[in-house]
């Protein structure tokens, strides 16, 4: 059949992939070396925060998506329907950014073209499983073993979208002599004080009759009105360094994590200020971030494998080609001793 993108290959996706990596590279590099810059020139102290690097590099990362789904579908889907596909995640990603069906606007745009990426890889994935192709098992693990990788790069960045843009953060006060369960402005955690104990720990320090000062409080944590779990988090104030310090409370499951840490503390009232903060789906940051480690494993055992055949390949290559060239000499003598006899035959003939 005809090709009839004959530009679409694996070799111009991988060098556009490349390029947009170097872009987004330049654009980070850029701004780390902004207040550098600034502090040297001018003597100005610069800080750029989060959003001067996520409106910059928020549309290389949406082209090396995309062009990871391209490459993904390259070789295993036909050429006429790779374009569709791509070009369609990203209309959808528009048209959700102008319907806003998730009301979060780096939600809306990023999550399609995430989602088909994620499923182009899972394709291909797929497809060298099912391959009835006489593959060893190595390098087939050494194949798959690539594009675990890729899903896990993909399940950070959808891990990164969701929860920094779904985080809920709140805080509220939780007393002592109060039974009350205290619920936090946009969370469905709610808290309530079991008690408040201080003690001292450590060496005696000068006027102090020990190093550091701690009030522990403990709580119990309901989730929608439920009894959950217990925690603890401790407010510790430091003599010796001059400082203070507080322990926190964190709870990862499989969709969200919980954080909660002490603010400030009123021990004469028997009050904390708690700040709570729960993230949804951290859970495909951390997936993600175990997903490249497996992948990495596998592909760097695969290779040496590879490697170790090669060599023991270019051995066997050498020694045949050394056999070779021994009967080749062997042959020779036996061929020059043959005439040899015969042309002592013919100068015994004469005489």
């Amino acid at each position: 059949m005809k090709n009839k993108i004959p530009n679409l290959t694996t070799s111009n996706t991988m060098l556009a992939t490349v390029v947009t990596f170097l872009i987004l590279a330049t654009i980070i590099t850029i701004g780390m070396l902004t207040p550098l810059i600034a502090k040297l020139v001018n003597g100005v102290n610069l800080s750029l925060d989060p959003g001067y690097y996520n409106t910059r590099s928020a549309i290389p990362v949406a082209v090396l998506v995309l062009l990871l789904s391209t490459c993904m579908l390259i070789g295993y889907a036909d050429k006429k329907y790779i374009i569709p596909v791509v070009t369609g995640s990203a209309l959808i990603s528009l048209i959700f950014a102008v319907l806003s069906p998730f009301g979060n606007t780096p939600i809306d745009i990023s999550l399609p073209i995430l989602i088909v990426a994620l499923l182009a890889t899972l394709y291909r994935i797929y497809r060298m499983i099912s391959s009835k192709q006489n593959t060893a098992t190595k390098d087939k693990i050494r194949k798959i073993s690539a594009h675990i990788i890729h899903v896990g790069i993909l399940l950070i960045l959808l891990g990164i979208v969701l929860s920094s843009n779904m985080k809920m953060e709140s805080s509220a006060v939780l007393n002592s002599g109060s039974s009350e369960i205290i619920s936090f402005d946009g969370q469905h955690y709610q808290l309530k004080m079991n008690s408040m104990n201080s003690y001292y720990s450590g060496e005696a320090f000068r006027n102090y009759p020990a190093s550091s000062y701690t009030t522990e409080v403990i709580f119990d944590i309901y989730k929608n009105g439920r009894y959950f779990k217990g925690g603890k988090v401790n407010y510790i104030t430091d003599f010796k360094w001059g400082q203070t310090y507080t322990t926190t409370y964190i709870n990862r499951g499989l969709t969200e994590e919980l954080f909660i840490a002490p603010r400030a503390i009123d021990e004469s009232a028997g009050e904390i200020d708690l700040y709570m903060r729960t993230v949804p789906f951290i859970n495909c940051l951390w997936g993600g971030i175990y997903l490249m480690i497996i992948g990495i494993i596998a592909l760097l055992l695969t290779d040496r494998g590879n490697k170790d055949r090669a060599i023991e390949s270019n051995n066997t290559s050498v020694k045949t080609s050394s056999n070779i060239t021994d009967s080749g000499d062997k042959y020779d003598r036996m061929l020059q001793q043959e005439i040899e006899k015969r042309k002592a035959k013919r100068v015994k003939g004469k005489r």
